[in-house]
């Protein structure tokens, strides 16, 4: 694998790092949903799920994207040769381009799918 600016800066390593904070993101969801529930707390705290929600969309679209925005803030890629720095300006600025759209899409899927929570838990409770 190697990277390509606005494209890929991880490799498959980094991709699993994102994959699992994706995951870890659901799951404090889904736990934080169930607590809410269990001890019927007030049902506007539901949207606060959109904190968790947003790092699992944040974790899954920079799993499937094999791209950090993080990465990109700092000007830096990883590849699996180990983090290297961006000197070409070009490159970096393609980057942070994509890193910002990658981050705004998030935003959006967090908040739909605190939505999406919030709604169905006043359909079903």
């Amino acid at each position: 694998m190697e990277y390509q600016p606005g494209v890929c800066n991880i490799g498959p390593t980094q991709q699993r790092r994102r994959l699992f904070l994706g995951v870890g993101s659901l799951a404090l969801a889904a736990v934080f949903v169930a607590a809410v529930v269990s001890f019927a707390w007030p049902q506007w705290s539901l949207i606060l799920t959109v904190f968790p929600l947003y790092g699992a969309a944040m974790g899954g679209l920079q799993y499937r994207e094999r791209f950090c925005i993080g990465f990109a803030g700092m000007g830096v890629f990883d590849v699996g040769g180990g983090t290297s720095e961006i000197q070409n300006e070009a490159a970096l600025a393609a980057d942070r381009k994509k890193a910002v759209k990658l981050n705004l899409k998030a935003v959006a899927l967090g908040a739909a799918g605190t939505v999406a929570v919030y709604v169905g838990a006043a359909v079903l409770l």
